[in-house]
């Protein structure tokens, strides 16, 4: 084996090594985020089992879309946020 080998087999391995851990801390960041939280900052056990503990699409629930009379796109009247036309009925 030749040293040029050497370094790129080296290199190789470290990629691969630094890419797995970057994806398990964006993993991690992603769980994190969709983990209920109390005001304190700590997670809530009351508030059901963590996301690996539930079942997919356990607690989805769906909302009807609602046209907006002002610029004509659906959006989720729970969640819309204004369209920044003055006459939006969704607030800022």
């Amino acid at each position: 084996m030749s040293l040029s080998k050497i370094l790129l087999l080296a290199l190789v391995i470290g990629v691969v090594w630094f890419g797995w851990r970057w994806i398990n801390r964006v993993q991690a960041i992603g769980r994190a985020r969709t983990t209920p939280r109390r005001p304190d900052g700590r997670r809530d056990p009351a508030a059901g089992p963590s996301p690996r503990e539930a079942k997919p699409y356990a607690a989805t629930e769906a909302e009807d879309m609602e046209k907006c009379p002002e610029c004509g796109a659906y959006v989720a009247p729970r969640s819309a946020v204004s369209c920044g036309r003055p006459a939006c009925p969704y607030g800022r």
